[in-house]
């Protein structure tokens, strides 16, 4: 494919994420399929900018009048969803340069993914859209989902879960992007803008991590990529971008299987695991193992602030949860030292009173089965004395999550140390299955929540290391290099 031009500033997207106007290109009577669904979806979510229903079969759809062709339209459309069979999207699309529409979302599958016949439809389809100035996401993708203007053409969610927030997020698989929206809402996450690129035959995730980065309500870039579409650009812009953003990338498709399904789902080739992952090393890319690991790292990273270091304490109330954690946060190169011998005189000191003595005053500090009435203050005097050795800690308690109605005073007065002593505090419920709720509510409060001791040292490593990474200086400079292919 023919290199597309781009610069720092990158494409603005403004128009396509928050459009003034959108007409939806095939809509029905049916919200189960195409552009009945598509409809469904905005009516619902409450997008709040003009909304034109275009079809051929109908007269009107919830009491908006119907248009059969978007020039028919007597205003200025910025957005169209085209939710039509591809056979039809060239013709379409005609209609909408004619329109002067600036942005278009291919809903339709039916192209490059299907081999040379739909590689040449989608080529045609491309050139109408060059040819005016228009651009195009898509084809085959789930389209946007911008909580800001209440645009969500992806999966539904309850209104609280709506909230605008600081993660952005682009997928190359719609089923991808849909679980990322609901399985990260589920854990506290909040999104700024949300893209499902399918074939990314126009724009890419270059262009949407380009605005993304230059986006002032984003501080956190995500993404799930089957091919790397302008590898060494894309690796040249990460690590600007990254010196203030965390990127975050999932890129699936290394074995046989996968990749000849990426070919086949987005027409993706989808490279080498090594070269990659040891690019986007070099690069400040934060590499994801998988859908969960994605999600956890996008709650680590959207709760600053991040440890200074690899140094960690761990308080829990049971010796076989604090033994855990510890393996857990050795094996991945973080430290677990003991404590000084005046802090855990210190320790020492301030527990008799509450515990028995055969509790743990080293790190890990085991606090066994913590009394109601002073949990609470048990465990702050701990982190404030804790904070003078470590740069982080992993908090495990079971009243916060087996009594819900003391959850709100953990959140504050967690919350309050964090600020105070600048002390990123990472928590992990006793038993996961049971905590769906409580970890959505510690994240959405600035306390990152993690099912298991292993997500939670998974989070403290990605978050040290990249500031690491910022700290150091060190960037490559992809972009001046060999461009080599147009995809890796």
């Amino acid at each position: 494919m023919k290199e597309k031009n781009w610069t720092d500033e990158g494409q603005d997207l403004d128009l396509l994420f928050r459009p003034r106007s959108l007409a939806i290109i095939g809509v029905s009577r049916d919200p189960s399929r195409g552009g009945g669904f598509i409809w469904s979806r905005v009516q619902r979510q409450g997008y709040r900018g003009k909304k034109y229903p275009i079809s051929i079969s109908c007269t009107e759809l919830d009491g908006v009048p119907c248009h059969r062709s978007v020039s028919d339209i007597g205003e200025p459309i910025d957005l169209a969803i085209a939710a039509i069979p591809a056979a039809a999207v060239e013709s379409v699309l005609t209609d909408c340069a004619k329109k002067r529409i600036k942005f278009v979302v291919i809903h339709s599958a039916g192209f490059a993914e299907l081999g040379e016949e739909g590689r040449a439809l989608q080529e045609r389809v491309l050139m109408v859209a060059r040819n005016s100035g228009m651009r195009v996401v898509g084809p085959n993708c789930m389209g946007i989902f911008c909580p800001d203007v209440w645009l969500n053409t992806i999966v539904e969610l309850e209104e609280a879960d709506s909230q605008p927030g600081s993660t952005a997020f682009c997928g190359q698989s719609g089923w991808a992007t849909e679980d990322f929206i609901a399985g990260g809402s589920a854990r506290g996450l909040r999104f700024s803008t949300v893209i499902s690129s399918g074939n990314q035959a126009d724009l890419d995730l270059l262009d949407y991590v380009s605005y993304f980065g230059r986006d002032p309500s984003t501080r956190v870039i995500c993404a799930y990529t089957e091919g790397i579409p302008r590898g060494r650009k894309l690796l040249g812009l990460a690590s600007k971008i990254g010196r203030t953003k965390p990127l975050i990338i999932w890129k699936s498709g290394f074995s046989q299987a996968g990749a000849r399904a990426a070919l086949s789902h987005s027409g993706s080739i989808a490279g080498n695991r090594e070269t990659w992952l040891g690019a986007a090393r070099s690069s400040g890319i934060i590499t994801a193992e998988g859908f969960e690991d994605l999600v956890d790292l996008a709650v680590a990273f959207s709760t600053p602030p991040f440890p200074k270091s690899r140094k960690v304490g761990i308080m829990a109330e049971a010796g076989g949860g604090a033994i855990c954690a510890s393996d857990a946060c050795e094996n991945l190169g973080l430290e677990v030292k003991p404590f000084s011998s005046e802090l855990r005189d210190q320790l020492t000191g301030f527990l008799k009173k509450y515990l028995p003595p055969f509790s743990g005053t080293s790190n890990p500090l085991d606090l066994v089965w913590l009394p109601m009435e002073t949990a609470l203050t048990i465990c702050t005097k701990c982190l404030e004395l804790m904070a003078s050795e470590i740069d982080s800690v992993i908090f495990m308690s079971y009243l916060p999550f087996s009594l819900p109605d003391m959850r709100p005073r953990y959140i504050e007065t967690l919350g309050q140390l964090r600020d105070r002593l600048n002390l990123p505090i990472y928590v992990v419920p006793p038993y996961a299955a049971r905590a769906g709720d409580a970890l959505r509510e510690f994240t959405i409060a600035g306390l990152p929540a993690f099912p298991s001791f292993e997500r939670a040292a998974r989070a403290i490593s990605a978050t040290s290391g990249w500031q690491a990474w910022v700290s150091s200086g060190w960037f490559v400079n992809f972009v001046n290099e060999s461009p080599g292919e147009d995809r890796d």
